[in-house]
C-alpha cells in the first residue's frame, strides 16, 4: 500500500518503504526502519535491497518519535524531502509493516 494510505499513526522497526530509485540505487529500492542503538537518534533507515543493501541511509531525529515508541507517520510524510529520500515523490512511496518469511 502507499504510505499515504497507511491507516496507522506509528511506524515501528522492521517496517519497509519502497521507492523509485535513482543513482546510486537500482530502479526500485527498499529501506527498512531499524533501531540504531544510539540514545539521541533511536531510529533510522537502512538500505534493504540491491547493491547498497546493509548500508545506513539516515538516523532520524528525536522529533520523529511518537510517545508510544515508534516513528510518526505524519513526521515521515512532512519531512520526506528533508530527511529521507527527496529523489522520489512522497506520492510514489509504498509501505509494508513487516515481511513474513514462510519456511
Amino acid at each position: 500500500m502507499k504510505l499515504l494510505d497507511y491507516q496507522g499513526d506509528t511506524i515501528y522497526r522492521g517496517g519497509f518503504i519502497r521507492v523509485n530509485g535513482s543513482y546510486p540505487y537500482e530502479n526500485f529500492v527498499e529501506f527498512m526502519f531499524y533501531e540504531t542503538g544510539e540514545d539521541d537518534r533511536i531510529y533510522g533507515l537502512i538500505v534493504a535491497s540491491g547493491y547498497k543493501a546493509g548500508l545506513k541511509l539516515v538516523n532520524l531525529p528525536k522529533e520523529s518519535l511518537t510517545t508510544n515508541g515508534g516513528i510518526s507517520k505524519d513526521w515521515v510524510i512532512s519531512n520526506w524531502d528533508r530527511w529521507i529520500y527527496p529523489e522520489c515523490d512522497i506520492n510514489d512511496v509504498y509501505f509494508l509493516e513487516r515481511r513474513d518469511i514462510n519456511a
